[in-house]
């Protein structure tokens, strides 16, 4: 009698808890999607770029020997995985002259302390075919995303990222009168 009485006392908990396994097949709880990884963007101290980008550059060719440096240092990302690719540009003009002068086309992971782009330009020599142009553009296109292909329906040649990509843009202005190039060479 007493194995039957516990079987009795035992059986609202016994049913409770088949209630519990059943409803929880019956009714589903919602099912939560993984969030899409968080793609951040390339960065930079402006203070860090040499030369300063928030003026213009002017380089004497009769003063002045050798290359003209641009270096921005120190440019991080925060998404480990993401690579940064990167193109630099001289007087770019999308309808005639988009030259590539300097890239990355497998790109670099940034290290510990960022990662340092540098572009020498010699003036007398890059700038000669813009002459007797005084006023130049050197641009820095930096992004997580490879450059993709140009197209027919392609706006700005040589500058096209997918849709995913951040990027960022610095764009120095350079003064250098040409026709004194001739006198130092």
């Amino acid at each position: 009698m007493d194995v039957a009485m516990d079987v009795v006392r035992r059986l609202p908990c016994l049913g409770l808890c088949m209630l519990g396994l059943v409803s929880g097949c019956v009714v589903p709880g919602e099912i939560e999607a993984e969030p899409a990884p968080l793609n951040r963007a390339p960065f930079f101290r402006p203070q860090s770029v040499v030369p300063a980008f928030e003026q213009e550059t002017r380089y004497d060719p009769e003063v002045t020997l050798g290359p003209l440096r641009f270096e921005v240092p120190g440019i991080r990302e925060l998404d480990d995985e993401d690579r940064l690719f990167w193109r630099w540009f001289v007087n770019y003009d999308r309808r005639f002259f988009s030259q590539v002068f300097a890239q990355t086309p497998f790109g670099r992971l940034p290290g510990p302390d960022g990662l340092s782009i540098t572009f020498d330009l010699d003036p007398c020599v890059d700038l000669a075919p813009f002459a007797p142009r005084t006023l130049h553009r050197v641009e820095l296109i930096v992004a997580d995303r490879q450059f993709e292909e140009d197209t027919a329906e392609t706006v700005f040649r040589n500058q096209t990222l997918p849709d995913a990509a951040h990027q960022f843009r610095i764009v120095w202005f350079v003064e250098v009168d040409l026709s004194k190039c001739e006198l130092v060479q």
